[in-house]
């Protein structure tokens, strides 16, 4: 789910444990890496791998790659808790670096997404929420990106329809003179006539006084997204890869600390805001917490 700025809403509190902590291992018996148990299910059932015990697969085959061979975060126990306030439940799975910037990192990144994927609970997560959106603000007047994205075109037929609509749908429907209804059904007629195919019914879409068509129209965005249109994170991800800022705006010293460093920097300065406001007490080991100010930690919002 997403909100008006394109960014993931928090995911509704799991139902089940959000680890289940099952192992896989390679041909040789070594810890490969850590897998859900659908994913284990779903070796065993292709003949792909044996069980070695009720939470433990050792696979059939040589695999090509390493898995998380050697990478000591990715293989150990994780706890079904908050990391900031050690609750069971209800949990979140929280985006340390939100995922409106993540999904326009290049791969090599984007693949090591769930270091900064940790359980939270709602309340944390609404806590915590308050001053992610301050971060934001900030990053969206440092790079003249605005939260809800630029790039958007108007639909002044839709809107005029809306408004029509809405009129001719009031309980004071009955006062409007007669001459004003045929300019509001007028109106509707237009919108339904250009945009036949954004109705229910079709390009032949049906009587435009009809009162579904009317309600339709009322729920219709006045507005969408135009083929040059460019989302907050797509700017600013695009800003700091590119390691520069807006041309007609001057970046303050922490941002510019941030394009200096590029997508590590900024990266890093997320989870540097997350450690700072949320105060995670529960943090599994390994967990890569930068140093107390270090890469915009001091950023101060």
């Amino acid at each position: 789910m997403e909100d008006a700025s394109g960014e993931k809403m928090a995911m509704a509190p799991r139902a089940r444990a959000i680890y289940d902590n099952c192992r896989v291992l390679d041909i040789d018996g070594e810890l490969l890496f850590r897998a859900g148990r659908r994913r284990l299910e779903w070796y065993l059932a292709r003949g792909l791998a044996r069980r070695v015990d009720g939470d433990t697969i050792q696979l059939t085959f040589a695999n090509k790659g390493t898995g998380r061979r050697g990478d000591a975060f990715y293989l150990q126990d994780m706890r079904n808790e908050c990391v900031v306030c050690g609750a069971g439940a209800p949990l979140t799975m929280h985006h340390v670096v939100p995922h409106q910037y993540r999904q326009f990192m290049e791969e090599a990144v984007k693949s090591r997404s769930s270091h900064d994927l940790l359980p939270v609970c709602v309340g944390c997560h609404e806590r915590y929420e308050a001053h992610a959106v301050r971060f934001k603000q900030h990053l969206a007047r440092c790079f003249a990106a605005p939260l809800e994205g630029e790039g958007w075109v108007e639909r002044a037929d839709i809107a005029r329809a809306r408004r029509a609509a809405a009129a001719l749908l009031s309980d004071a429907v009955g006062r409007i003179p007669p001459a004003r209804i045929a300019e509001l059904r007028a109106a509707v007629d237009a919108a339904v006539r250009q945009n036949g195919a954004l109705f229910s019914d079709g390009p032949g879409a049906a009587s435009a006084a009809s009162d579904s068509v009317l309600r339709e129209l009322l729920g219709m965005p006045a507005r969408v997204r135009g083929p040059a249109f460019r989302s907050h994170g797509e700017i600013v991800v695009g800003a700091v890869a590119a390691r520069r800022g807006a041309a007609r705006m001057p970046l303050c010293a922490a941002c510019r600390a941030l394009v200096c460093g590029g997508v590590a920097a900024f990266s890093s300065a997320w989870r540097s805001h997350f450690v700072e406001h949320a105060r995670p007490a529960h943090l599994p080991a390994h967990w890569n917490a930068p140093a107390p100010g270090s890469a915009c930690g001091a950023i101060g919002l």
